[in-house]
C-alpha cells in the first residue's frame, strides 16, 4: 500500500470512527481546498449513502460569489444538508477585514461565530 492510499486509509477511518462515536457531528466547510480534499473523503467513506452529518459553513460574507455559488451548487450534486452560519453580532457591528483587522475580523466572524 503506498503512503497516500494508507493516509487515504486512515482519513476514512476516523470518518468512519466520529460518526459511529459522536451523536451529533458535523464537517466544517470552507470551499477551500482542505476541507474540499476532506468532503471527497467523506464520500469515499460513505459511498454508496451520503455522509450521516450535514455540513457547516461559517459565513464571513468576505467570499467571491462564485464560492457561494459552487458551495451551494456541489452541495446539491451531492445530496447533503448545509448549515450556513454567521454571526449576527459581527453583522450587527459591521465587521470587516479592512476597518477591523484580520485578527478581529477573524475572531469575531469565524471563532465567536463557532461558539454560538
Amino acid at each position: 500500500m503506498t503512503h497516500l492510499k494508507q493516509l487515504e486509509a486512515e482519513s476514512i477511518y476516523i470518518l468512519r470512527e466520529v460518526a459511529a462515536s459522536f451523536s451529533n457531528p458535523v464537517m466544517m466547510y470552507s470551499i477551500g481546498k482542505d476541507s474540499s480534499v476532506m468532503l471527497h473523503l467523506a464520500l469515499k467513506a460513505f459511498y454508496p449513502s451520503k455522509p450521516p452529518f450535514p455540513l457547516l459553513h461559517v459565513d464571513t460574507l468576505w467570499k467571491f460569489k462564485e464560492m457561494i455559488e459552487f458551495r451551494d451548487r456541489r452541495v446539491k450534486e451531492i445530496g447533503m444538508d448545509l448549515v450556513v452560519h454567521t454571526n449576527p453580532e459581527g453583522i450587527e457591528m459591521e465587521i470587516n477585514p479592512f476597518i477591523h483587522g484580520s485578527k478581529i475580523h477573524t475572531d469575531i466572524m469565524k471563532t465567536q461565530a463557532l461558539k454560538q
